[in-house]
């Protein structure tokens, strides 16, 4: 089964010169991985993509994950796609 995992962070800063400014960034990562595959497992994952995040931006405002697993009901059985 594959499932995407996107990270935003995101928030104000303060830039010399300007009024208002703001800094976003976005990961997106795609795992391919087995139906055995636990909740915390998936959470690992998860927890290692904000760790990057927040390596490459400090105290963000906001910094929010979304897990995606995509499906599809095929002659009555469910089909993971990917």
């Amino acid at each position: 089964m594959k499932i995407e995992i996107e990270i935003s962070a995101f928030g104000g800063i303060e830039v010399h010169g300007t009024e208002d400014a703001y800094k976003a960034i976005e990961l997106m990562r795609v795992h391919k991985l087995s139906k055995d595959t636990t909740l915390g497992e998936v959470e690992n994952l998860l927890s290692t993509l904000f760790q990057e995040v927040e390596n490459g931006y400090n105290n963000p405002e906001q910094c929010v994950g979304k897990i995606t697993i995509r499906a599809k009901k095929e002659n009555g059985e469910i089909v993971f796609l990917g």
